[in-house]
């Protein structure tokens, strides 16, 4: 099982050019992708949906849409959702989904725009497994912290809050399809903008002891990249100027512990060109 996070600002390539299909090149033969920064309607990238020609593009996979932002749109006479969020896609059906929006903070001197976590729940090759892609504020640790918060808070509450829909009624209509019980195992993907060494990746992660390195304990993430025998320190996502050089780690793939043996290998993709971000791919064996 091979998946992919990738943060595609908006379909803008390295060279400033706005082109979709160069994203979804990116991402053939993926099964699962996360993706941060994609838009519906916007005047800059060719007023699409760009979920939907992503999935197009890809050819019979499934997706769904976190909007995060979300503003009316006058568009040849109709109206329509200018939308920015995040996707999730997947070879194979998503059975329920979910968004959640962070805190936001609003400086008088910053952009500053509304962000969340998106989590799908899909059926997988290494069994039903909670999907999230996210995307943490570029502003400070402080906000950040509040978006690791709500995504620990998130994640661990999964299975006692229970399914999207739960529960005898009176009115059976409700019963059509219910959905499976929440499952244990979750991966974390997105652009968090944040290194290793941030508060913030010691609270996905957990802390570190000088005699046994990065403790992971119940209720945190693994990072892929190292349970694939990568350092912490490796793998740079965006760099400076393009010079291939200056850069730094942000963009991640995260598991639960017990998906942390399931690993294969992670990769950062670093000849695409269709983002100022390069994506992540982490390969599962079954």
């Amino acid at each position: 099982m091979r998946v992919v996070t990738y943060n595609i600002q908006y379909g803008k390539g390295r060279d400033g050019r706005y082109d979709i299909d160069r994203v979804a090149d990116v991402l053939v033969g993926a099964d699962i992708v996360g993706l941060q920064e994609v838009e519906a309607y916007w005047e800059r990238s060719g007023n699409i949906h760009q979920v939907e020609r992503i999935a197009e593009r890809l050819g019979g996979y499934h997706a769904v849409y976190g909007a995060t932002v979300d503003i009316d749109k006058r568009l040849d006479g109709r109206h329509v959702r200018r939308q920015f969020g995040n996707a999730i896609l997947s070879r194979w059906p998503i059975i329920t989904t979910r968004t959640f929006l962070f805190p936001k903070l609003t400086p008088l001197t910053a952009h500053a725009i509304q962000r969340g976590v998106t989590e799908a729940t899909i059926e997988t090759p290494l069994g039903l497994i909670r999907v999230y892609s996210s995307h943490f504020s570029h502003l400070c640790d402080e906000e950040r912290l509040l978006h690791a918060e709500l995504t620990l808070d998130v994640h661990r509450r999964a299975q006692s809050d229970g399914p999207v829909s739960a529960g005898g009624h009176p009115d059976t209509s409700w019963l059509e399809e219910p959905p499976p019980p929440v499952p244990a195992e979750a991966i974390l993907m997105g652009d968090l903008n944040l290194t290793p060494d941030s508060p913030v990746y010691e609270l996905l992660v957990g802390p570190t002891s000088h005699m046994y390195g990065r403790l992971n304990p119940p209720g945190c993430f693994c990072d892929a990249w190292v349970a694939a025998g990568h350092a912490e320190t490796e793998g740079d996502t965006i760099y400076r100027d393009w010079d291939g050089k200056t850069g730094k780690r942000i963009d991640y793939i995260m598991v639960t512990p017990g998906l942390r043996a399931k690993v294969a290998s992670a990769e950062v993709l670093r000849d695409a060109d269709a983002s100022d971000h390069q994506p992540v791919a982490v390969t599962f064996r079954d």
